[in-house]
This record gives C-alpha cells, sequence and structure tokens, in this order.
C-alpha cells in the first residue's frame, strides 16, 4: 500500500516542478531578443543588465501566480514597442548615443515610453489584481535592452515615460473619457 504522505510529497513535488518549466517558458522569447540586442557594440553591458534581471524577473512573477503570468505578458507588449523604436533609432541617429540630456533622443524615449505606459494601462483595465508596478518593470527592462545604447538619459526617459503614460491613461479611463 502506497504511503499518502509520500505521495502527496511526490504530487506536490511534480507540480512544483511543471509551473517551473511553464514560468521558464518565457526564456524561448526572451533569449533571442537578448541576443540580438547583445550583437550591438556600444551599451553591451548595460543591455545584459538589463536581460538578466529580465529573465530572471520574468521567471520569479511567472512562477508566482497568475497575475505574475498577467503582468509578465503586459510588460514584454508594452516594453517591446520602446525596444524596437529605440532600437531603430539609434541605426537612423547615431548620435543618439552621446547626446545629451535635452535632446530629441531623450523626447522621443519619453514619448514612446508613454506610448508604452498606455499599453500597459490599457491592458490592464479588466484586471484588478494591482500588480502594475511589476508590469511597468517588466516594460522598463524590455525597454532597457533597446535604449541601453542611449545611456541613463534614454533609459530614465523611457521609465519615465512608461509611468507618465500607464498614469494618465489609467486616470482617463478611470473618468470615462
Amino acid at each position: 500500500m502506497v504511503n499518502l504522505e509520500t505521495l502527496t510529497a511526490r504530487s506536490l513535488r511534480h507540480y512544483e516542478l511543471g509551473r517551473l518549466r511553464m514560468a521558464l517558458r518565457v526564456a524561448i522569447v526572451l533569449l533571442p531578443i537578448a541576443a540580438a540586442c547583445l550583437l550591438e557594440p556600444v551599451g553591451r553591458e548595460a543591455a545584459l543588465c538589463c536581460a538578466v534581471l529580465l529573465l530572471l524577473g520574468s521567471v520569479w512573477l511567472r512562477f508566482r501566480n497568475r497575475a505574475g503570468v498577467e503582468s509578465v505578458t503586459t510588460g514584454l507588449l508594452a516594453g517591446g514597442i520602446p525596444l524596437v523604436a529605440l532600437s531603430l533609432i539609434t541605426r537612423v541617429d547615431p548620435g543618439c548615443a552621446t547626446a545629451g540630456t535635452l535632446s530629441f533622443c531623450t523626447g522621443f524615449s519619453l514619448a514612446v515610453g508613454a506610448v508604452a505606459g498606455a499599453v500597459v494601462a490599457l491592458r490592464e483595465s479588466g484586471s484588478i489584481t494591482g500588480n502594475w508596478p511589476f508590469t511597468v518593470a517588466i516594460a522598463v527592462l524590455t525597454a532597457g535592452l533597446g535604449c541601453a545604447r542611449l545611456g541613463l538619459a534614454g533609459l530614465v526617459g523611457v521609465a519615465v515615460g512608461i509611468v507618465v503614460g500607464r498614469v494618465s491613461t489609467r486616470s482617463a479611463t478611470a473618468r470615462g473619457g
């Protein structure tokens, strides 16, 4: 006869292993994106830092609960907008990497971040989980892969833009307009 405690421990171990495997699936998406960003010679260290933090945070949130899975999905979707836009602008205007704080590139980072923040707010409008700080963090780290070449001003610009875009869109949708 099977011991119930042993059976319970074994089933719990398999359950946790299944949750970990589900959480690690995000690496299928993140590793190719991170590898493409790491091919750039400028800002490679910052992009690597963002990639490691993004992978660890995404796996942890997805392992944690279902709301974490939604936070990561929304954060990756919203952060993908500035990731692509800022990667393209560094191709079009290579001077953005050395531009000052008050430049077109920083303003563009703010604007693109605001669009990403609006995406975060609109995607969470049906949710009441309150995980928006995690979603914003994932979006900022995702965007950080693309704006690592723009320096600290670009990353801060995107982060501020995401927060401002999220707050303003959230308040506008709460008022009904």
